[in-house]
């Protein structure tokens, strides 16, 4: 192998690494809804179509240790971007988690192929409704031009991980926290005053037996504040998308030039 050839075949060797770790946490593209071998098929055909724009490093790692340590790099930097992209939905999830545990929903989980693992069903329906609200926004193919233009910003070569962007990403995941309960705030709040409005006549009228009571119309207030507040969570999924498309470009500003 001639050393040009060497050099192109390790350039879209860095640049399918990146794509294909970008691939495992980043929503829409990183769904576990399809098979291992199709996701890597479609990595791969993004590599290729990317590949003609990535511009050429000023030096290429020779040996194998250096190319080793490149490989590494380029696998974080795709880590990163697909992790802090994937935000949102983790939002979504925490607060559909929040009204299941308060509903005693989270005793009816079920298999989910996209988390390989019992989900409770309010966590699964918030998940699906962020998806659908992510694709009506054009936000996988607005992912797509992030990542494409993390080449340029990037080199495939080099990367600079400066300690503001950990403490970005901390502040970022402290955010979903704050998010989820925003989210869930609508149907929390109103079974919390179902529970205090349980627990006045579990005094009033001790010979009810309130506690049963509680199981059907807990679950009863949760869905029709769920059912009720879809609007509100929609226009919050919105928002937050929107400054999570600012979060990623700022993610990979910071690995491109340090700062």
């Amino acid at each position: 192998m001639t050393a040009d050839a060497y050099i192109y075949f390790g350039i879209f060797l860095l640049c399918l690494v990146r794509v294909v770790t970008f691939f495992v946490q980043a929503p829409i593209w990183g769904s576990h809804h399809a098979p291992n071998q199709v996701l890597i098929g479609i990595a791969t055909l993004v590599t290729i179509i990317i590949y003609p724009s990535i511009p050429m490093p000023g030096s290429f790692p020779m040996d194998i240790i250096s190319l080793s340590l490149a490989i590494l790099t380029q696998a974080l930097v795709g880590l990163v971007i697909g992790f802090v992209s994937f935000l949102v939905m983790a939002t979504a999830q925490f607060a559909g988690e929040m009204i299941d545990i308060q509903t005693g929903l989270s005793t009816a989980a079920s298999f989910d192929p996209a988390s390989k693992g019992a989900v409770n069903l309010i966590r699964r329906f918030k998940f699906y409704l962020a998806m659908i609200t992510y694709l009506l926004l054009d936000g996988h193919h607005t992912l797509l031009r992030a990542l494409q233009k993390s080449f340029v910003v990037i080199p495939v070569t080099g990367l600079h991980f400066p300690g503001v962007l950990v403490t970005d990403i901390i502040h970022m995941v402290g955010e979903i926290f704050y998010a989820g309960l925003q989210i869930a705030a609508p149907a929390l709040t109103a079974l919390f005053i179902t529970q205090v409005a349980l627990g006045m006549l579990a005094r009033v009228a001790p010979q009810m037996n309130v506690f049963m009571l509680s199981f059907p119309l807990n679950i009863a207030v949760g869905l029709i504040l769920v059912t009720v507040s879809l609007p509100i969570v929609y226009i919050a999924l919105q928002n937050l998308f929107i400054k999570n498309d600012a979060q990623v470009m700022n993610a990979i500003q910071m690995m491109g030039t340090g700062r």
